[in-house]
């Protein structure tokens, strides 16, 4: 009986002769591993390797062992005062907060009050306090009502707010996505522009409930009758506020007495001795460096080109193979992490066991079966969100999967670009899929910090098993995708900005075919795209940006036509090819050289298999010989420009920024490096591993980035806010509409920079994003407070997972004050993370290992 479909009428199977048990047909074999052969199966069957996916192995819950290395007792200690070295501004900060509010309470009570004078809540374990007035999470201090009817609670920010005579909380506004809901369904809602199957729209994304009669505490309040008093109590605020207005807020604490003054000076008297080095952001990363300005191919694999800034270290980012890493690779890892710079890391999931990530599979592995079924609705029918007008529909799962691979389309022959967000979303993506989820943790590289349930240096780790717990993951990001930026309706993550660390898994990809007619069809779409945009988005001219206006106006003018001229030569990838856009033209002999040294090392030990199956190689030649003219211009006109002429720097798209060069270029590559005396195929992959033992299709899929990234650093966040509060009206959001106002142009995520505005923003602000591409099998790691956004360029599944990490604990906790400022009822005004509690929980658990290894260290 074949152990995937369980029938034994089946006369063609393999036996394994590891196990001597388990056999599979060839029809199973076929459909379901096609990676695998006859022969390998016979050997080893997809059972003993771990990676069998029929229905009763994807539901066989595992334990994911801890992979860390036992460590010496030397190592911990320091790696425990690392920890609380990094939280002690943290600790400082929430300490110094308490203190003087219990000051303040002496004086008006007029005696002096320690903490063991306050009185203590008494909260549930799976409660959490949130700020009634500007809905942060409260840690410890805070104010509440005395009334029983009432109870109102404010946080110690709010309180010195209003002492100082300040709005407490931040202004209230509405959300630009309210006013896009409420301009979009004003309109008469059909299901017009879409084929396949009828499917029922609901709400948008990111949209807030309808306001109603009941909701005015939650609109804009000025709170004119709402003011400490003069020896600095508060009293409750009136009614229309969401108080008593009769009786004195008191002082209240959550924990008990001094334990955070303890936890402070303990973890002082700790590190009092310990040094760490300082980070010189003024300095690049000496190994990086070096290893750049060595030239040794080998080396520079380890790092990519992911930016042209002028005059600055930060252009390559640390890009180590998963399988190469050393035992001091974190330290590496954390020389970059402490900068806020990205970290890619390649090959991810060849340390896997080899279980599948076809949509398909997951589909089974998700389903259920039987009378009693849980989630039954889920397992048929998703809310997937359109990017073509940012609201949801409702298809089957089948029917999206389907999408997937083989693409959908509106009824203009426009592609249809729709996305999966947190599926599944009815519980834990542990509970729905096991092996997946084992498999995933499993594959993680720097488990110290990613590990999600015992992660050292994770500091979420360290909340109490009986609390209630941030949703860190991992979660699925499931979206169709397309080659080409089409200006509307791509399948985009507009920028944004996380309030914690974050790890992004690529884990399967797959190219659709995209017919000739229908690029026909999509280039006269585009010009249609570029009237109305030169009409609705540039055609307003103001008095204060006249100049600005007519900048633009051009310039996304020559942008579209750009596209249709690329569209007209049908250079889009279909499934089986890519090729150069008709547009690609480097700005300098570096990006030229830093692609050529990349295909060296990643697509020459393939060439043979491609050259068999990829019909787009005919005329070779001709491209061969224009490639070459275009790198001897490039060669001669660099010896009369600067190689960061800031007037063509940006020019190019960002197919020249993080794409690897057309397949019909390999020959050429492959001969140069026989040339140079090096074996191409003993060279280690970038976008793909030299044992990859995937069939040469898989190989393909490869070669291809899966989605292009946008990050941006820290930094240039301010000025990337004031070009797009000065540009908002040039982007358009839901229903396709333009965006006529935004409460923050990041948090809002309503907005993505296409080629032209990221252009646009070097040239008035200096500013630039790392940009690169994601392969298949490769984790990004993204700092928190970096906005970033990503275009997917094939469809794609991605795998994310959120952390806290000891160097960026800071920057969450100023995260969380920016995001106190926002309205009520946007999109990130809730505090889920509670950073302080996670600082508090992971230092005390930090201290307490501590002490328990001092006497070993002895």
């Amino acid at each position: 009986m074949c152990h995937q479909c369980q029938r034994s009428d089946k006369s063609a199977v393999t036996c394994c002769s590891n196990c001597n048990r388990k056999r599979y047909c060839y029809e199973c074999l076929e459909k379901w591993y096609p990676g695998k052969t006859k022969e390998e199966v016979a050997i080893a069957c997809p059972f003993c390797c771990g990676n069998c996916n029929c229905k009763a192995c994807l539901r066989e819950v595992l334990v994911v062992k801890p992979c860390h290395k036992e460590l010496d007792v030397t190592v911990k200690l320091r790696q425990l005062c690392y920890l609380l070295h990094k939280a002690l501004p943290v600790l400082r900060h929430i300490h110094n907060e308490q203190r003087s509010e219990l000051e303040i309470e002496s004086n008006i009570r007029g005696v002096q009050l320690k903490e063991i004078d306050i009185t203590r809540n008494k909260l549930d374990k799976k409660e959490r306090l949130y700020c009634d007035n500007c809905n942060t999470s409260i840690v410890d201090y805070h104010r509440s009502c005395p009334n029983p009817s009432c109870s109102y609670d404010l946080c110690l920010t709010c309180c010195r707010e209003l002492r100082e005579g300040h709005q407490p909380g931040g202004s209230e506004a509405e959300t630009s996505q309210q006013q896009f809901v409420e301009k979009a369904y004003s309109q008469v809602i059909d299901g017009d522009g879409y084929i396949s199957v009828p499917r029922k729209r609901h709400r948008c994304e990111s949209q807030e409930a309808p306001a109603s009669n009941d909701s005015k505490a939650y609109m804009s309040c000025h709170f004119p009758d709402w003011k400490a008093n003069t020896d600095g109590s508060i009293p409750c605020p009136p009614n229309e506020c969401g108080g008593c207005g009769t009786a004195k807020l008191e002082l209240r604490c959550n924990f008990k007495a001094n334990w955070v003054m303890k936890l402070l000076q303990n973890a002082e008297d700790l590190t009092s001795n310990c040094k760490f080095p300082n980070v010189d952001y003024s300095q690049g990363c000496s190994t990086c460096q070096s290893n750049i300005s060595g030239g040794n191919n080998n080396i520079v694999s380890n790092v990519r080109l992911a930016a042209f800034r002028e005059k600055s270290n930060d252009n390559f980012l640390f890009c180590p193979d998963a399988f190469d890493m050393a035992n001091d690779e974190t330290n590496h890892f954390q020389i970059h992490w402490m900068r806020g710079e990205p970290v890619i890391v390649r090959n991810v999931l060849d340390k896997t066991s080899g279980l599948s990530w076809e949509p398909m599979v997951m589909w089974r592995a998700f389903r259920e079966t039987g009378g009693n079924v849980k989630f039954k609705d889920e397992t048929r029918s998703v809310k997937a969100i359109d990017c073509l007008d940012w609201c949801e529909v409702e298809i089957t799962i089948h029917q999206f999967f389907m999408g997937y691979l083989e693409g959908r389309m509106h009824k203009d022959s426009w592609p249809e670009m729709l996305k999966l967000k947190d599926w599944p979303s009815s519980t834990l993506f542990e509970e729905r899929l096991p092996r997946h989820n084992a498999e995933f943790i499993a594959a993680l590289p720097y488990s110290d910090y990613t590990d999600p349930k015992l992660g050292p240096l994770n500091l979420a780790t360290r909340l109490p098993d009986d609390s209630l717990k941030p949703d860190f993951g991992p979660k699925t990001y499931i979206a169709y995708g397309f080659p080409e930026e089409l200006g509307r309706g791509d399948s985009v993550t507009k920028l944004h900005c996380d309030m914690s660390d974050a790890v992004n898994l690529l884990t399967h990809t797959t190219r659709v075919k995209i017919a000739p007619w229908q690029h026909k069809s999509i280039r006269k779409i585009l010009n249609k795209h570029a009237t109305e945009d030169l009409h609705e988005l540039y055609g307003r001219i103001d008095e204060a940006g006249v100049r600005v206006r007519g900048q633009s106006l051009k310039q996304t003018y020559e942008h579209e036509i750009m596209v249709a001229e690329c569209m007209k030569g049908e250079n889009i990838v279909d499934n089986d090819r890519t090729s150069v856009s008709t547009e690609s033209k480097y700005t300098n002999v570096q990006m030229l050289e830093h692609q050529r040294n990349k295909m060296k090392q990643s697509n020459f030990s393939r060439c043979g298999d491609i050259c068999e199956t990829d019909s787009f190689l005919e005329g070779n030649d001709t491209r061969m010989q224009c490639l070459n003219k275009q790198r001897s211009e490039l060669e001669e006109s660099s010896l009369q420009s600067n190689l960061y002429d800031k007037k063509n720097l940006f020019t190019d798209t960002v197919d020249q920024k993080s794409r690897t060069l057309d397949f019909d270029v390999k020959a050429d590559k492959y001969l140069s490096a026989k040339d140079q005396g090096e074996d191409p195929g003993l060279k280690k992959s970038s976008p793909e591993p030299s044992r990859d033992s995937h069939e040469s299709k898989k190989r393909l899929e490869v070669a291809h980035g899966g989605a292009v990234w946008d990050i941006f650093r820290r930094q240039d966040v301010p000025k990337s806010i004031k070009y797009l509060e000065k540009h908002k009206e040039e982007f358009r959001h839901i229903k396709n509409l333009p965006v006529k106002s935004v409460v923050h142009p990041i948090h809002d995520q309503t907005l993505f920079l296409n080629e032209r505005h990221k252009k646009q923003l070097k040239e008035e602000f200096n500013i630039e994003p790392w940009t690169f591409e994601q392969y298949l099998g490769e984790a990004v790691f993204i700092p928190a407070g970096c906005p970033h956004q990503v275009r997917n360029r094939q469809s794609c599944i991605k795998v994310a997972l959120d952390f806290v990490s000891p160097e960026n604990v800071e920057e969450c906790i100023r995260l969380t004050e920016e995001f106190r400022l926002l309205p009520n009822k946007h999109r990130a005004k809730e505090d889920k993370l509670e950073v302080k509690k996670i600082t508090l929980y992971a230092v005390s658990w930090a201290l307490r290992e501590a002490k328990s290894l001092l006497p070993n260290l002895e």
